[in-house]
C-alpha cells in the first residue's frame, strides 16, 4: 500500500518534469526560428541558461528597493528568475517587442508587467506608468547590432532615466569582443564570463552613461 501511495505520489512529479522539458525544448525551437529569420536583431539562438541568468541577477541587491527593466525578455528565463526574486519594494516591467515572444510571456507569467514596444522607444510608455527613473535595467538585446539610431535612442533614455547608482547589466555570448563598444558608452565597464553557458558567454556591467559619444 505504501509503495502505491509512493507511486500515486510520484506521477504528478514525472509529468510536471516532462511538461517543463517540453517547454523548454519549444522555447528553443522558436529562439532557432526567430534567430534564423532575424539573424543579429535576435542576441542568441537559445534563450539565456541558468548560469547565464545567474551571472546577470548577481548584480542585483533585492534587499533594496528598486525598479527593475528587463530588456528584450524573449520567452522569459531572466523573467521567470526575476519574478522569483522580487519583493514588495521592487517595481518590475519585462520589455519585449515581439508579438510571438510576448504571447508566451503573457501565457507563462500572468502576473508580469508586460510592456510590448520597441525597447529604444519606453521613454514616454515608462512615464506613462509612472516610470521616471530605474534603478536596475537588464538587457537581453542585441546592443551592438542595434541600427545606429536605435543605439543613440537607448543611450538617451538611459542618461534620462538611469539612476546615479544605476547599473546596465548585458548579456553576451561573444566574451571580451565588445568590451570597447560598452566602455564607449560607459564610464565604469566591468566584464565577467560565464563559463557554464553554452555557448562560453559573460556579463557586462556598466555605470553612469557618458553625456558624449
Amino acid at each position: 500500500m505504501r509503495q502505491r501511495n509512493a507511486e500515486v505520489a510520484a506521477a504528478p512529479r514525472t509529468e510536471t518534469a516532462f511538461a517543463q522539458r517540453a517547454e523548454r525544448l519549444a522555447d528553443r525551437g522558436l529562439f532557432l526560428k526567430k534567430f534564423l529569420a532575424k539573424g543579429r536583431g535576435i542576441s542568441a539562438a537559445t534563450p539565456s541558461s541558468r548560469a547565464l541568468v545567474a551571472g546577470m541577477l548577481r548584480e542585483v541587491d533585492f534587499s533594496r528597493p528598486a525598479t527593475i527593466i528587463e530588456l528584450g525578455a524573449g520567452t522569459g528565463p531572466v523573467t521567470e528568475a526575476l519574478l522569483d526574486r522580487i519583493r514588495p519594494h521592487h517595481r518590475f516591467v519585462a520589455v519585449e517587442n515581439d508579438p510571438d515572444f510576448c504571447t508566451v510571456l503573457r501565457r507563462r507569467f500572468p502576473e508580469l508587467t508586460l510592456l510590448e514596444a520597441d525597447a529604444t522607444r519606453i521613454a514616454a510608455p515608462l512615464q506613462g506608468m509612472g516610470v521616471r527613473q530605474v534603478d536596475v535595467v537588464i538587457s537581453g538585446l542585441p546592443t551592438p547590432n542595434l541600427p545606429h539610431r536605435a543605439k543613440l535612442r537607448l543611450l538617451r533614455w538611459l542618461r534620462t532615466c538611469l539612476a546615479p547608482d544605476g547599473v546596465f547589466v548585458q548579456l553576451t555570448i561573444v566574451p571580451l569582443f565588445y568590451r570597447g563598444f560598452y566602455e564607449r558608452l560607459f564610464e565604469s565597464v566591468e566584464h565577467r564570463m560565464v563559463w557554464l553557458n553554452l555557448p562560453p558567454g559573460g556579463v557586462y556591467v556598466c555605470r553612469r552613461p557618458r553625456q558624449h559619444v
